[in-house]
């Protein structure tokens, strides 16, 4: 068996891909290393019982064949589709060998109904910079993130981004709100019980990934340079960006520092949030914000010193916003792809943490890492709202059960949002 079934995560997309497998689709499926695409791909193709070639290019054996010998796929998929009717064509890591994106049209092209191709990747900027074809029409985009709430917890009410349900409910009674503010919400992280383990594999994450690989992509020769900067940056995630302060801190230019900001959302690391910007009486701050893509990623990035029982309120709080806002944006992603998000904040100080953009409505919520509401954890929450005539927003926190605050804004559990 060539991927990991043990302590496999169901995971929400998997409906969605088996059933564009059905319906003869193609499929590439983007997201950052060890969110679980492997695993997913694998179990995948184990449940349809069709027949499967497998290419994994982060072998060192296979990319070294392939790389010598580029028609060695489509010589080995034309000689199985000799014996077979219908084939599945899976290639992992498709962004090592971008040029065999050329050798998939070919095959899509020639063979139509009788194949189905299955690309993985972790980093659309590579495919993007090296000018290949991204076989526009013949695939369909979609992409991965790590875990999110209904796939690591017994299935909730939800409020604000529904999603559709599991086959079967979920329940992990070891993890709780702790675990995902510290170590974030990776497969491979939330299947390791023990903490230091846990750690271990984080550092590995950030040493081995993000400042060799990124930094290689990047194109950074000063490798001192680069990782203090990954470490500024992840101390950034979700705060306003100041590239000038981090210039000075890092020793980089402020425009080669916001060259790397993009750069980490092309590689998926990082996610842009826009401000929201409308007509109004207030001036609104513009410059976009950056939000790591996991937050145990981002925590072992930054050098935080975090442990299970002795985190602070103030940083507790930042990290439920982190978590929160993280797990809005997965949703979004899966299951409301055409919908925007965005923060707000005036150049008075006045902010709400987020705001959704879906089918004509725009929904704002705050979030606070509190089990009791205030008036002013609703302040800019009202203000917003009565700016732009919003009907409807949320406070999210640790509530115990849903809350009507007024007749405008609902107080929601973080883990039913």
């Amino acid at each position: 068996m060539w991927y990991n079934t043990s302590m496999n995560y169901e995971r929400l997309l998997e409906l969605k891909l088996s059933t564009l497998l059905s319906a003869s689709k193609s499929i590439l499926l983007l997201g950052p290393r060890q969110t679980g695409k492997s695993t997913l791909i694998g179990g995948l193709l184990e449940k349809r019982k069709e027949k499967s070639v497998v290419f994994q290019l982060q072998n060192i054996r296979t990319y070294q064949e392939i790389l010598a010998n580029p028609s060695f796929i489509s010589n080995a998929i034309e000689n199985e589709l000799e014996k077979t009717k219908k084939i599945i064509l899976y290639i992992d890591e498709v962004q090592k060998i971008p040029i065999l994106l050329d050798d998939c049209q070919y095959l899509i092209d020639k063979y139509k109904e009788r194949i189905k191709v299955i690309l993985t990747g972790s980093s659309a900027r590579k495919l993007r910079k090296q000018g290949v074809n991204l076989l526009p029409g013949r695939v369909i985009y979609e992409s991965i993130h790590p875990l999110i709430f209904p796939e690591i917890f017994e299935q909730k009410n939800q409020y604000i981004l529904e999603t559709k349900p599991l086959s079967h409910n979920t329940q992990n009674n070891q993890i709780n709100l702790e675990d995902l503010l510290i170590y974030g919400s990776l497969p491979m992280v939330l299947k390791e019980k023990n903490c230091e383990h846990r750690n271990s594999i984080l550092e590995s994450y950030v040493s081995i990934y993000l400042q060799e690989e990124i930094r290689e992509e990047a194109l950074v020769r000063n490798l001192g340079n680069f990782t203090r900067f990954l470490e500024l940056s992840a101390n950034e995630s979700n705060h306003l960006l100041n590239y000038q302060n981090i210039s000075q801190d890092s020793g980089i230019s402020a425009s080669t520092i916001k060259n790397y900001f993009f750069m980490l959302e092309d590689t998926l690391i990082t996610h842009a949030i826009p401000p929201f910007i409308r007509r109004g009486r207030k001036q609104i701050l513009s410059t976009p914000k950056f939000i790591y893509f996991d937050l145990g990623v981002k925590n072992t990035a930054a050098k935080l010193t975090l442990q299970k029982g002795k985190l602070n309120s103030v940083i507790a709080g930042k990290l439920f916003e982190e978590l929160i806002i993280l797990e809005l944006i997965r949703r979004t992603k899966y299951f409301y792809p055409r919908a925007k998000y965005y923060f707000w904040r005036t150049n008075h100080g006045h902010e709400v943490d987020f705001i959704i953009e879906k089918e004509g409505e725009i929904i704002p919520i705050e979030i606070k890492y509190t089990n009791t509401i205030q008036d002013k954890h609703i302040k800019n929450l009202e203000l917003f709202m009565d700016e732009y005539n919003i009907k409807k927003g949320y406070i999210v926190g640790t509530f115990s059960r849903p809350q009507k605050i007024n007749d405008r804004i609902k107080a929601i559990p973080w883990n039913e949002i």
